[in-house]
Order: C-alpha cells, then structure tokens, then sequence
C-alpha cells in the first residue's frame, strides 16, 4: 500500500548551516501516513514534532530530504499547493487559525472560495453540514470565535480543516489546552469522523494516554529524531530504546489504562 504522506530522510536546520549557532531541529527524519490510520508523534518538548508535521505540510521547507504524497515527490510550488486539498492542519491554540473579527460561518467558508471547491449557493449547506458532523448547532455560524468555549473553538477548526475534505489531518496538541471533560469529547469526535469519513490522522501529543487510548502506530522522537516507531501495543507494553523506557516509566500506568470519552452535541 501507498503511503498518503511520507518523509524520507528529512533534516531542518533553523539558519545557516555554516552558522556555529544554527540549529538543527530535524536529523535524516523518516516516517509514513497510510490511508485510514492513526499515527500518534510523541516526544518531550522540543524533540521536533511540531517541525516535522509543519515540514510535512510546507509550512517549513526541509534542508535535506524528500516528501512524498501518494508516491509522487512534492518539489515544485503548484505540488505543495494541491497537497494542502488532501492534507489539513489543525493547530492547538484554534485562535491562531481563527479570525477574531470573522464570524465562524464565514471562517468556515473561506477554504471553499479560496479552493473554489462547491458553488456559492451550496456554501451555506456545506457549512451547516460540517458544524453539524462536529457536534455543533448550526446557529454556531453566526457567532465570533471570542462568543464560543475553547472545545467549542477546536471544534470549529476541526471543521474548517474538514470543509475542503481532506484525506488527512495533522492534529498538533489540540487537545492540551481543553478540560479533561472536553478533552475526551474531543477524542470522540475524532474516532467518529474517522470511522465516517476514512481520513488519516496524524496525532501529535505529550498525552501518553490518550496516544495509548486513539493511534495505530506511534513514532518518538528525541533531539530531532525518531527513536522508535512501531504498532502502538508493542510500543506501549515492550519499549526498546531507553528513551521510550524513560517516557512510559514517567507515566505511571500508561501502559494499561485507557480512557473511556463520550461524545455530546455542544450548542
């Protein structure tokens, strides 16, 4: 099977790479996103999770190293520019994808005429659909970001990243910020969408239990490289490399315990 994104071999230098105070965030990275699957990225701060999904998608460009979309190497411009169709990002904090002054059917919208993906009558339609499969009213549209709670704010940016219908989600600690309560209603949402729209995800976390708990497959990283990767049970229960040992020991019961989220429509 083809992979939807791969990485092979991926270096991200922040400066010159003469400079003695360059700083390499990403060493020869490699990993791969199959269709319908869930891979978690786990690691401490600044292990490069963050760097390598924003590489993934062309906010950073690579120093060394190739990405692939369905096989094909994404090198010119007009490459990265149809990749964002099938590959969407949603950041943790929903305020820096949110306009404040913009209310959120309009926000909602916007990847629509940018991608000129259904016509103008239809908009309303597709927007209301979309609050809907994320469990928000549809009278939602009408409000400003600043008029909604922070689940309901994420939730919304899960919907704008849904509106052109991706093939795969990048998800970048978008749970963090949220209450437990809501942090598992979150979850929920994200297994349901998966099983209805078989989308890929990539699930970046500091949240071992809730990587134990949604991913197929879990990639650590440690000083800009991946230590492990693998099935999520053989990770979790049968750790090889020191740092995924230390990781999992810092947690304690990680490896058995999963939570349990329920799903509710939020006005």
């Amino acid at each position: 099977m083809t992979p939807i994104i791969q990485a092979k071999n991926v270096t991200k230098i922040f400066g010159s790479t003469r400079s003695p105070n360059a700083t390499r965030s990403l060493n020869s990275v490699s990993m791969e996103i199959f269709p319908g699957e869930t891979v978690g990225l786990v690691g401490e701060s600044g292990s490069g999770k963050t760097t390598l999904a924003r590489t993934l998608i062309g906010i950073e460009t690579a120093t060394q190293g190739q990405v692939y979309k369905d096989g094909q190497l994404l090198a010119a411009r007009r490459d990265w520019k149809n990749m964002r169709l099938d590959v969407q990002y949603v950041f943790q904090d929903p305020s820096t994808s949110l306009c404040p002054t913009m209310r959120i059917g309009a926000a909602l919208a916007e990847p629509l005429i940018v991608h000129k993906k259904c016509p103008a009558s239809e908009r309303a339609e597709r927007v209301r659909d979309t609050l809907l499969k994320v469990g928000l009213h549809p009278d939602v549209a009408r409000r400003l970001p600043g008029q909604l709670s922070g689940g309901q704010r994420q939730r919304v940016s899960l919907a704008r990243a849904l509106m052109i219908e991706p093939k795969v989600l990048i998800c970048d600690e978008i749970v963090s910020g949220l209450d437990v309560s809501v942090q598992a209603q979150v979850l929920q949402l994200l297994i349901e969408l998966q099983n209805e729209l078989k989308i890929s995800i990539l699930f970046i976390s500091h949240d071992l239990r809730v990587v134990r708990y949604l991913c197929d497959r879990v990639y650590v990283m440690y000083k800009g490289e991946v230590v492990e990767d693998g099935e999520t049970g053989p990770i979790f229960e049968t750790p090889q490399h020191p740092y995924t040992k230390s990781l999992l020991a810092s947690i304690p019961g990680v490896k058995h315990e999963k939570p349990e989220p329920a799903m509710q429509v939020v006005p």
